[in-house]
């Protein structure tokens, strides 16, 4: 099957844990190449502004990237370029033939509807349309308790969910989302658990990682990872420090916390997150360092005690995934996907306060008890097993409805007769 991959607003070949690249290029690098395993022609197509590539570049056997031109600079331009970028999709070469269309957030979403809802050529039915949110503006309001979502996107959100063929959600908790937030019919849903690249991301010696992060010297290292923004918690992060020293001054001073991340395009300064650690006492032991790619982000997670992920909404979560998969412990957010990745008790813990003191504590229980984070940490790693990009990209196609015997644009063809 020929099956075209929407990621308009940024790249897979994108660095993760910068500007609008994260989880989800993770995702559509993935599950293309496992597409492609399984013997489909997968072309990805992205309008990504700071796109690392041009033209067309292969990403990995069967799969190509095609860097599609447009005016807008940043994602809202893009959302408001969708006709155009949905004009060049169904005019270049490569999309020609393709039967499946699988489109990675909203704008992506958009864009396949457009092509769906005026296929071509007329005469034959249209390509399926498979839509992965990765993230929902209703969720992130929700979770945040602040509508900061444009109305742009929530009611694009709801239009897709009623259009698609099908929805794709990474948890049962996603997919009660799309249900209950976006009047998605659940029929029309399957729960796909992503997956890690367990061959990167694998358990080792903690001394001979550190080394290899130069971190040899460390006593107790802490590790965030993801972009700066304050839906990722960041803020949280910092000030789990600060309270940690209220709370246990030598402890904390024995505690450094590294951050692997940079700027997101969602308004994050990054001036704004280095004078927070300077306001609250903490220069010298919290670190920013860039993204890094994922053989050295998996040193990084064998080289430290605890890995931290306070986000406030998350769909997923793909660094408590893959710090799980290199044996490292992790204390989350109670919230979204992280409640699925992470086992409370067993592979870490889960925090259901949104409050630094509470973070500060589950932080120093487990710093206090080696042997504590030597279970959940082996725990973990055999959790991450059942993480599997194979599983993921097979349970979607499984569940993608077959084309009707019908012209396009009737109620069949869009999805509104019998499965």
């Amino acid at each position: 099957m020929r099956i075209a991959v929407l990621s308009l607003h940024t790249s897979p070949a994108a660095q993760p844990g910068q500007g609008d690249a994260g989880g989800m290029n993770v995702y559509v690098r993935a599950t293309a190449a496992e597409l492609a395993r399984a013997g489909h022609t997968v072309e990805i197509f992205t309008a990504d502004p700071l796109a690392p590539t041009t033209g067309t570049v292969e990403l990995a056997p069967g799969v190509r990237l095609h860097q599609l031109d447009t005016s807008a600079r940043d994602k809202t331009a893009l959302a408001d370029d969708v006709p155009a970028l949905a004009a060049a999709l169904a005019a270049h070469p490569a999309y020609a033939g393709c039967e499946l269309i699988w489109a990675h957030y909203w704008i992506s979403a958009l864009a396949g509807l457009a092509l769906t809802e005026h296929p071509t050529p007329a005469p034959t039915p249209g390509p399926r349309l498979v839509v992965s949110f990765h993230t929902i503006a209703a969720v992130k309001d929700r979770d945040t308790g602040a509508a900061l979502e444009p109305a742009q996107r929530r009611h694009a959100e709801e239009r897709i969910a009623a259009g698609a063929d099908l929805l794709v959600a990474n948890t049962e908790a996603e997919a009660a989302d799309m249900v209950d937030l976006l009047g998605a019919d659940p029929a029309r849903v399957v729960t796909a658990m992503p997956g890690v690249d367990l061959a990167t991301f694998t358990p080792g010696p903690l001394h001979t990682a550190r080394r290899a992060v130069g971190e040899q010297d460390a006593d107790l290292l802490l590790l965030y990872v993801g972009r700066m923004q304050h839906v990722k918690g960041t803020d949280t992060a910092v000030e789990a420090l600060a309270a940690l020293a209220r709370l246990d001054p030598m402890l904390a001073a024995r505690t450094r916390l590294v951050m692997l991340g940079a700027a997101s395009g969602e308004g994050t300064d990054p001036a704004a997150v280095s004078a927070r650690i300077d306001a609250a006492g903490l220069h010298g032991r919290v670190e920013i360092l860039p993204p890094v790619p994922a053989a050295v982000l998996a040193d990084w997670y064998r080289a430290v005690d605890l890995v931290l992920v306070p986000s406030r909404s998350e769909s997923f979560g793909f660094a408590a995934a893959e710090a799980q998969a290199c044996g490292a412990p992790v204390v989350a957010s109670a919230v979204g996907g992280l409640t699925h990745v992470v086992e409370a008790g067993r592979t870490g813990l889960l925090i259901a306060e949104d409050d630094p003191l509470t973070w500060a504590e589950g932080i120093e229980a487990l710093l206090c008890d080696p042997a504590a984070r030597a279970r959940m940490g082996a725990a973990a790693a055999q959790r991450a097993r059942e993480f599997d990009w194979r599983t993921c990209a097979a349970t979607v196609l499984a569940a993608v409805p077959a084309a009707p015997d019908a012209l396009p644009g009737t109620a069949e063809a869009r999805g509104g007769g019998p499965r």
